[in-house]
């Protein structure tokens, strides 16, 4: 993995589990139902985001030969917005 990739890719690892451990705080502190289904629905978005850019550094693809992936393909694999 090239290094200014892997930087991008850990900085949104980084990312996800500060957004898990806010859903922990939040469920401990008994915040409310739809504030915390929100936060879920945020990190959805993240995971699937962080997929995208995962398969954009051919972490994946470059041992199968697909390069040049669309991105407009990768959001729709993974049904970012």
């Amino acid at each position: 993995m090239k290094k200014k990739a892997s930087e991008a890719v850990q900085n949104r690892i980084a990312k996800i589990e500060g957004q898990l451990r806010g859903i922990r705080k939040m469920l401990d502190n008994d915040k409310a139902c739809m504030d915390v289904v929100a936060q879920v629905m945020a990190i959805k978005e993240a995971v699937s985001s962080l997929g995208v850019e995962i398969l954009k550094d051919d972490l994946i693809c470059n041992r199968k030969k697909l390069n040049n992936l669309d991105e407009k393909y990768l959001k729709t694999l993974f049904k970012v917005k």
